[in-house]
């Protein structure tokens, strides 16, 4: 629809009466307010009639439905007061409403009938919520029955309360403050409940059927929906959904196509940003909203690349600024690309930070695949940790399968915990530790979504990997097949590696930031990647097993993050 979107609302608590309600008129100004909303309904303007006459409300509907052009969408909301009289005429009650004279001081429905048959009209939304009742709080009547002697014109949705079935009575909730109707109408609009497909659009259509069940659902009432419209009439966005498809794309544009023009700091604080003010935008500080802003011009091709770079630096030189992010300090110059352990010759290739989707369909134990979002870049070992590295630090050699650059087996997770520490100190920085089971994955999937970092052709895997199939029931020397595209080698097959996590039985309530889970009752660890010993199967990039701390296997080592 290519006209205006205007609206009615009009809320009457029949005030100073024994019929007082107490959530008409809040349920009218909650109505106006998310039209209004432009990330939601987005209407170009509301007008209100609260607590008014009837000649009032008779004069703002005949103007707004004789003034609405062709391609303009008019929706006029009511709550109050509405009753049956005579031949099952609807009647609507305002404040000024006399019981003995119904017919000279209420607003017959008929009224608002007549008045969309102004020429030009084209899209109409009525919604009822109304009531009959002389007892407080109680709202509704039968008003199908009522509606049905009129003829909705052209292009005409009527939403009422109430129905034939069900309680013609629809009732105020004091838990919910709001007439029931009426809350899960907001309910659907505000929060997106409404678009059950998930596309980002609701029509009058799916908000009916939310706010129907719901009713229904929560009392004896049953909504009705009366309509005389071809195709759909489009009534809000799905906020969430709108926001979720904008920070995809944005985190796409930025990882894709713009990461490799940044330094490894400024992307860093860039998809720290990003997804920040995505996931918990009240938590930005001044500088980060600064930053934002930015962003948003770099995304949008409204600034270029270089002068974001400067742009963000600057911010960055003042002093005063304290960041929530993990970075230690921000530098102008790039992060290098690799890292090399100096007690060890350990080497290390940066992982930039970004998100995947983790786990797979392919087990139980997989599942459910779930988004993490890794934000802060890290370094990863190259190889698993060798036999001569491991030696460096302890002064032992456990291997079963002897060899210096034959990845270190026979080694505890508990044995792995000593190691770190011990590196740690050997190098005065407290840096190395194993990765988290998210962290493992992202590294070894780099950037695919496939069963293997190489795609789904298991044939393939002879070329990445030693696994049962080709391995000679042994370890081989590290870096010998080829790496994943980030450069990684041995993620798949010749030793399973440790991670961080304890053992649980899939990613129910599994977290979504990277780090690893550490909490539960079971005693297991993790271990990640296949080995010498395993199936194809087992050397995929989801693939998990587990084990107990202190088990010490020939098919078990592992590799070091580094962080930055």
């Amino acid at each position: 629809m290519t006209g205006k979107r205007i609206g009615l609302v009009i809320g009457n608590n029949y005030p100073d009466s024994k019929k007082e309600l107490r959530f008409a008129v809040a349920d009218a100004l909650s109505m106006k307010e998310v039209l209004l909303n432009k990330d939601i309904c987005g209407f170009d303007e509301v007008e209100e009639s609260i607590d008014s006459t009837f000649i009032d409300a008779r004069i703002k509907i005949e103007k707004i439905l004789k003034n609405a052009n062709h391609d303009d969408l008019v929706f006029i909301y009511f709550s109050g007061h509405g009753k049956k009289h005579l031949d099952n005429g609807l009647r609507l009650l305002f404040k000024d409403a006399k019981e003995d004279c119904p017919l000279a001081t209420s607003l017959n429905f008929d009224y608002i009938n007549r008045c969309m048959r102004y020429p030009s009209l084209k899209s109409v939304i009525i919604v009822l919520d109304c009531c009959y009742s002389g007892v407080a709080g109680i709202k509704g009547d039968d008003l199908e029955e009522a509606l049905s002697n009129y003829s909705s014109g052209s292009g005409t949705v009527i939403l009422t309360s109430t129905g034939l079935i069900g309680s013609p009575k629809a009732k105020e909730d004091t838990e919910l403050k709001h007439g029931v109707f009426t809350k899960y109408l907001l309910e659907g609009l505000e929060n997106g409940s409404a678009d059950e497909d998930e596309d980002g659009f609701i029509y009058i259509n799916d908000l009916y059927e939310y706010a129907r069940k719901k009713t229904a659902k929560r009392c004896s009432q049953s909504p009705v929906m009366k309509t005389q419209v071809e195709g759909k009439i489009l009534i809000a966005k799905n906020p969430l959904k709108v926001k979720e498809k904008e920070f995809i794309r944005n985190k796409n544009k930025l990882v894709k196509n713009i990461r490799k023009e940044l330094p490894a700091t400024i992307y860093d604080i860039s998809m720290n940003v990003l997804v920040d003010s995505y996931e918990k935008p009240e938590e930005l500080t001044e500088i980060d909203g600064e930053i934002k802003n930015s962003l948003e011009d770099l995304l949008a091709g409204r600034m270029s690349v270089k002068t974001y770079i400067h742009t963000v630096q600057c911010y960055l030189e003042n002093e005063d600024i304290e960041k929530s992010y993990v970075l230690e300090k921000y530098r102008e110059q790039e992060i290098p690309k690799t890292f090399t352990s100096s007690s060890t010759n350990m080497e290390f290739l940066l992982i930039p930070a970004g998100e995947f989707m983790m786990g797979s369909e392919d087990n139980g134990q997989e599942k459910p695949v779930h988004r993490v979002i890794i934000k802060n870049s890290f370094y990863m070992g190259k190889y698993p940790v060798t036999q001569k590295q491991w030696e460096k630090v302890t002064g032992n050699t456990p291997s079963s399968f002897k060899g210096e650059e034959r990845p270190v087996e026979s080694v505890s997770w508990e044995d792995v915990q000593e190691f770190v520490k011990k590196l740690n100190e050997k190098e005065g920085a407290d840096k190395y530790r194993l990765p988290s089971e998210a962290e493992w994955e992202y590294s070894c999937r780099a950037g695919t979504n496939t069963r293997y970092s190489f795609g789904d052709d298991e044939s393939k895997l002879n070329e990445y990997a030693w696994y049962d199939k080709n391995s000679g029931s042994e370890t081989h020397p590290v870096g010998q097949k080829k790496p994943n595209p980030w450069g990684l080698y041995d993620m798949h097959g010749n030793v399973w590696e440790w991670v961080q996590d304890r053992w649980h039985g899939g990613y129910t309530g599994a977290l979504s930031d990277g780090s690893a889970w550490e909490d539960g009752d079971g005693s297991y660890l993790v271990y990640r990647g296949g080995s010498w010993i395993r199936s194809a199967r087992d050397c995929r990039s989801a693939s998990r097993d587990r084990v107990g701390p202190r088990n010490c296997n020939d098919y078990l080592g592992f590799r070091l993050l580094r962080e930055l």
